[in-house]
């Protein structure tokens, strides 16, 4: 069974590398580890593009919006004290 492609390099550890100078080389090393296929340099990009775009979105901090604690909100009315207003 193949173990999962892992980029030999983070962001972190190669700041200095361009998104296309990390994809090329993580897409190379997919090529490699595949068996050197020809033809499918396309598919080895694409997967390298996404491996990238989720190692980036997994360093970034969240939104500020979805990073706000938003306060519990208090239901006004009770169902049972509805209910009794209903049936008055």
């Amino acid at each position: 069974m193949k173990q999962p492609v892992t980029p030999r390099e983070t962001k972190s550890e190669a700041p200095e590398q361009s998104r296309d100078e990390r994809i090329s080389a993580l897409a190379y090393q997919i090529w490699e580890e595949d068996g050197r296929p020809e033809g499918r340099s396309e598919m080895h990009w694409y997967l390298a593009c996404e491996m990238i775009d989720a190692e980036d979105a997994a360093q970034e901090p969240l939104p500020v919006w979805l990073n706000k604690q938003q306060p519990a909100v208090e239901p006004q009315t009770e169902v049972h004290e509805l209910k009794k207003k209903s049936a008055a």
